[in-house]
């Protein structure tokens, strides 16, 4: 047997730095993003607000980063991903920590607005980088990197809680921002090593080449039903409602210590865990539109048992372990049918538009969510999430399905280059 030669572990060694760093900035991304659910319970009573103000804050959040998203296409053709993807985490870490010295709600309104910004590039640039440098296996490399994300989210109450056994809800904003910093400082370290082969040395300009990538990815109907599919799923963003909305309902109606209540939302998101993975093995082997639409309609089944459980028991639990595993695989299952219907030229653009137009709803749905809590209480509101689940099946029947994906499908090694 041949020993490895050095190159080729030199090449090794650059791709897990590459994998490690972009999953490491999701999974920060939504650290921080599902950590302030526990915080604001004890915002709301020291800065005066209610659920309104709460979807006013995750509405204003989702809305800046949705418009930006639309952007990246754009920007990608310019700008080296890595460089975007480090300043946005640089900034996301400083609004982070800013959002520690709030002292009053607009100042935490302010900082959530210039959160969003650093947030936006996130899912559109750091998937597009993993789709590009993982062209045989980005598959299995998008789920990881979802994965990284759930992870994230799941982590987040837990280490809130604790936290808040020892220290205050400023002190946890403080903690948690710098990280982000460190590593946004990262990829720009690694700005060179992040940028795949096919694009060394390979300038585009920003109009025509960049416009034509988008005016191509609007005129293909598969791309348009895949983000519409992930918009109205529960307002494009299922984890977000689940973040801004759960804990709070279950401190404040099931009368559960914030402790607890992060433990009820960690069974979500250890389903949560397991999701990408069964579903996206499931799409590898039968049709990925088939297994969306299951995906979908259990998200729905699963909303509305959960909307309508009042009292902490075991079927509480089971659901909590089901929801999560269905509601977080319908990002990862549009995302591999987006790679399965773009060119590799159109990626950027194609997944610029599917983020922007897959967000656009979410601070729709947030308020509507916050609104319909205030006034009608969390069965109804959640009941109505559940119907959006239903609306997403009822779009997806418009896609035409491409041929049989093969090569990405088939457990391609992640140490596999494109």
């Amino acid at each position: 047997m041949q020993e490895e030669k050095p190159a080729s572990k030199d090449r090794s060694l650059e791709r897990k730095a590459i994998f490690g760093i972009v999953c490491g900035t999701h999974l920060l991304n939504h650290f921080q993003s599902s950590m302030i659910g526990v915080l604001y319970p004890f915002m709301m009573k020291e800065l005066g607000f209610g659920y309104v103000e709460i979807g006013i804050l995750t509405a204003a959040y989702n809305m800046v980063g949705s418009l930006l998203q639309a952007l990246y296409g754009f920007i990608a053709a310019r700008v080296r991903r890595a460089v975007v993807l480090g300043l946005g985490n640089i900034a996301l870490g400083l609004s982070v920590v800013a959002t520690g010295f709030a002292p009053s709600y607009q100042f935490v309104l302010g900082t959530r607005l210039f959160g969003g910004v650093g947030s936006s590039p996130q899912h559109p640039v750091g998937s597009t980088i993993l789709a590009s440098y993982y062209g045989g296996s980005r598959g299995q490399a998008l789920a990881v990197h979802s994965i990284a994300g759930n992870l994230g989210t799941l982590l987040a109450p837990i280490f809130a809680g604790f936290l808040l056994v020892y220290m205050g809800w400023r002190a946890i904003f403080y903690v948690v921002g710098i990280p982000s910093m460190i590593l946004g400082a990262a990829c720009l370290l690694f700005r060179d090593q992040l940028r795949p082969v096919s694009a060394q040395g390979k300038k585009s300009g920003f109009s025509y080449e960049g416009w034509q990538a988008y005016k191509k990815c609007l005129q293909n109907r598969n791309i348009l039903v895949v983000s519409l599919v992930l918009m109205a799923g529960a307002a494009g963003r299922g984890q977000g409602v689940n973040v801004t909305y759960l804990i709070p309902h279950f401190i404040n109606d099931l009368h559960v210590e914030a402790s607890h209540a992060a433990l009820l939302f960690t069974l979500l998101q250890m389903g949560g865990l397991a999701g990408p993975v069964l579903w996206g093995w499931i799409s590898d082997r039968f049709s990925r539109a088939r297994t969306l639409h299951v995906s979908l309609f259990l998200s729905a089944v699963t909303t509305f048992w959960l909307a309508w459980q009042s009292t902490v028991s075991a079927g509480l639990l089971a659901n909590l372990v089901l929801y999560g595993t269905v509601v977080t695989s319908r990002q990862t299952l549009t995302q591999a049918l987006l790679s399965d219907v773009s060119d590799e030229k159109s990626l950027d653009a194609a997944f610029s538009l599917y983020y922007f137009i897959g967000f656009l709803s979410a601070p729709v749905w947030t308020l509507l969510t916050g609104w319909i809590m205030e006034r009608s209480g969390f069965h109804y509101a959640f009941s109505v999430i559940s119907g959006s689940y239903l609306l997403g099946m009822a779009v997806l029947l418009f896609l035409r399905e491409p041929a049989k994906h093969t090569k990405a499908s088939k457990g391609v090694d992640l140490e596999d280059p494109q």
